[in-house]
């Protein structure tokens, strides 16, 4: 599978080969301030199958609710949010869905931090929930 994705005014672009790792949606306070709205959805991709291909975006690094560091990386132009690097979910990208050219095929089977869930935003009927950060993958 290749999927390719970039921020509002086009100035950075990725794209992603290989499978998707997990595809969820984030409720974290952290999530909820960067997307403006009740949580996050992301793709969750391996590092190696993750690459640049135009310009560089800026990022800024916090502690998330897990108590790891998040790096998350965002178009310095327009300020769209493209993508994080969770610490704690080892050398896996954590990609915004919304930044994706085509996000038609991605199926969510996942809620994270659904504790923090506003409600008036509360997670689909039928994904696996896990109220406080995810358990974190044994490899890669």
């Amino acid at each position: 599978m290749s999927m390719s994705g970039g921020c509002l005014c086009g100035a950075v672009r990725y794209e992603i080969t290989g499978e998707p790792k997990w595809v969820g949606k984030c409720y974290c306070r952290d999530c909820q301030r960067e997307s403006g709205t009740g949580h996050n959805d992301i793709v969750g991709v391996a590092a190696e199958d993750f690459r640049l291909i135009q310009s560089e975006p800026n990022s800024y690094a916090s502690i998330g609710g897990s108590g790891a560091e998040v790096v998350r990386y965002f178009c310095g132009t327009c300020g769209a949010p493209l993508y994080g690097f969770p610490k704690l979910m080892g050398k896996n990208y954590m990609v915004r869905a919304g930044s994706l050219d085509d996000a038609s095929n991605i199926k969510m089977t996942m809620a994270i931090f659904t504790s923090h869930a506003q409600p008036w935003d509360l997670p689909p009927q039928g994904l696996m929930c896990f109220p406080e950060a995810p358990p974190a993958p044994t490899k890669t």
